[in-house]
């Protein structure tokens, strides 16, 4: 896995760097929702979530007591930029 920066980002400094919201993950699930955006050439930036800030269903999440993160992606291309 590639090195994340533990820096926190507002949205509006992640769009402006070419950072997408990709998806809301956890668990293993997560590991290997990196690997396959890393695979596809992205890279991964991870924002920590409080579950009930996400306005969907967390139950899973919840009941394994996962932490859940937004997943952001770009191209390694945009990033060269």
């Amino acid at each position: 896995m590639s090195e994340r920066a533990n820096i926190i980002k507002t949205k509006e400094e992640l769009a402006d760097g070419g950072w997408k919201e990709s998806s809301l993950s956890g668990g293993h699930h997560l590991a290997r929702t990196i690997e396959m955006y890393e695979e596809l050439g992205f890279e991964v930036y991870l924002e920590e979530i409080d579950p009930e800030s996400c306005n969907q269903c967390t139950t899973c999440y919840e009941s394994g007591n996962e932490t859940m993160y937004r997943v952001y992606t770009r191209s390694k291309t945009e990033g060269e930029a």
